[in-house]
């Protein structure tokens, strides 16, 4: 598998030419919605594990349903904590367009995040 197979094509798509500005605050909104859909959709499939390894019927590998129930949590657990890696991602591509602005276009914090929305606004 090559590198360009691996690469994720909305993020790919941003290309760091002309004002920087614009193309950091494309690239992290393109991530930010990335990430959010990774949460949106990892919270369900936890969820939906869950319920459907609980709902087993029949003795499964001699377990009881409280057996059953403990490590079908257990399983649902790996997926809750991806996503809420997937949800602190989201947080980090907010923050990486404020801290651009703060250390190249030498601003305040709110004046940072003003420009970012804005930014954002006129690329979405």
């Amino acid at each position: 598998m090559s590198s360009r197979d691996r690469r994720i094509g909305e993020l790919a798509r941003v290309e760091f030419t002309g004002s920087m500005g614009e193309a950091i605050g494309h690239y992290s909104a393109a991530l930010r919605t990335i990430s959010r859909r990774w949460d949106t959709e990892l919270g369900l499939a936890s969820a939906d594990v869950r319920a459907a390894l609980v709902s087993i019927r029949g003795s499964w590998l001699g377990l009881d349903k409280a057996a059953r129930r403990l490590r079908a949590r257990r399983v649902a657990r790996r997926l809750r904590r991806a996503q809420s890696l997937a949800s602190a991602l989201a947080d980090r591509a907010d923050r990486f367009r404020v801290q651009y602005a703060r250390q190249f276009l030498v601003m305040s914090a709110d004046e940072a995040k003003d420009r970012t929305r804005k930014l954002d606004r006129s690329g979405e």
